[in-house]
């Protein structure tokens, strides 16, 4: 009989060998698995490196006509070139008709010439602090407002304060970017906005300014923050103006907005971009001007309390936030009128509060009222009015047959 190993050694050895050849085949299958992921990665980058590089290419190819405007601008600004023509209205023909003395002596009345502003105003928003925007202030929430109001003031030559917008702003609901684009269009005030980061930086090199929205992970800290881009260093980088004038050295933004801010500084957390070009500009701008307030209000002697404003702001809130804002006056005034007319309860917190009246009464305490509900009070209480005195109605349907009209999906009513 042949020699044979022994089955028991031979088994305890097999048994051994087991567990080894187990965790060499797994070591295998995660080498394996790494290294398709590795060539996956490689493969996802190359596709976006190459996406990157087209779309660049594509933004950087600017239409010829652009170019030859912008050239065009840039040697004879049409504003500088409009003021320095004189005009026939410069001479009088009756003074020179009336004189005896040589023309040459004549002293000569002109009118002024139109104001051109060169540069883009720097205003701050913390110069603002008690004036209502958002959900908070113009310090606290309106660098929009802010950058638009620098922006404003340098296209139309007309100064314009952050206050200015922000109560030309007022009356639209929604973000501060759509706020920006709905004032922009009133004022008509040429703008388009950016595609991308890349069209911004390039149209501020081409002579335009924009507004610029930087996100959380910009070196602006806080998110959410509009920017103005006023122009190129001599070195070529791009020159910011900063609502916020705090103290950034913790951060570095300081020497960026003092010497220029290169690109990549604005690309991180740049979140979008409005790009004006002043050349585009009217010869004869619009100017907004804000609408005087009667010379009396027509509630003589009320006079509301801070407690009386927050629960009239809630309920407007509530009941007619997705209203137009002349429907949010009117439902301030339905409050005021009420109260004029003697017909119902003697102060504004029971009028709210009578039964059956006001159905958003069980629900204030979820009201998150804005800069939009706050003017609607101001505007309800001094003027221009909205509805007529006796208007002391309003529903979804016609609480009764006096109706004097509809502002959105509310129907207003005389009283009874």
């Amino acid at each position: 009989m042949p020699w044979a190993f022994p089955r028991t050694r031979w088994n305890n050895i097999c048994n051994r060998q087991k567990f080894p050849h187990w965790r060499i085949q797994m070591t295998r299958y995660i080498k394996t698995a790494c290294l398709i992921v590795v060539i996956t990665i490689a493969l996802v980058s190359a596709a976006f490196f190459s996406y990157k590089c087209i779309r660049q290419a594509t933004v950087d190819a600017a239409p010829e006509e652009t170019t030859g405007m912008t050239e065009a601008t840039e040697t004879v600004p049409p504003e500088t070139a409009a003021t320095t023509v004189p005009t026939e209205e410069t001479v009088p023909e009756e003074t020179a008709a009336e004189t005896t003395l040589p023309e040459e002596t004549v002293p000569v009345e002109t009118e002024a010439p139109r104001v051109t502003i060169d540069a883009v105003p720097h205003y701050h928003q913390s110069e603002y602090p008690d004036i209502r925007y958002g959900n908070g202030t113009i310090a606290t929430s309106g660098s929009s407002v802010a950058a638009l109001a620098m922006v404003a003031t340098y296209m139309t030559d007309h100064v314009y304060t952050p206050a200015d917008i922000a109560d030309y702003a007022v009356q639209y609901g929604g973000s501060h970017y759509g706020r920006l684009e709905k004032v922009s269009d009133l004022m008509q005030i040429p703008w388009k906005r950016a595609l991308n980061v890349n069209e911004a930086l390039k149209a501020v090199r081409e002579g335009k300014v924009a507004i610029a929205l930087m996100g959380s992970r910009s070196v602006f800290p806080g998110g959410n923050h509009f920017i103005v881009l006023t122009g190129v260093t001599e070195d070529g980088k791009i020159r910011v103006l900063d609502p916020d004038d705090r103290d950034y050295s913790a951060w570095g933004v300081g020497e960026l907005l003092e010497n220029g801010f290169p690109d990549g500084k604005l690309i991180a957390g740049y979140e979008g971009a409005w790009i004006y070009d002043k050349t585009q500009m009217p010869e004869e701008p619009f100017i907004y001007e804000p609408e005087p307030a009667p010379q009396e209000s027509r509630y003589p002697g009320l006079e509301l309390t801070d407690a009386e404003v927050e629960l009239m702001a809630d309920l407007i809130f509530m009941e007619a936030q997705s209203e137009p804002f002349e429907g949010q006056q009117a439902v301030a005034e339905v409050i005021f009128n009420r109260l004029k007319s003697g017909d119902f309860q003697s102060s504004i917190h029971s009028i709210i509060y009578a039964e059956e009246q006001f159905a958003a009464v069980k629900n204030l305490y979820l009201a998150k009222p804005t800069d939009t509900q706050y003017k609607a009070i101001e505007r309800a209480l001094n003027g221009p009015y909205v509805l007529p005195e006796d208007v002391v109605f309003y529903a979804k349907f016609a609480v009764n047959k006096k109706i004097w009209g509809t502002i959105g999906s509310h129907i207003f009513c005389y009283s009874y």
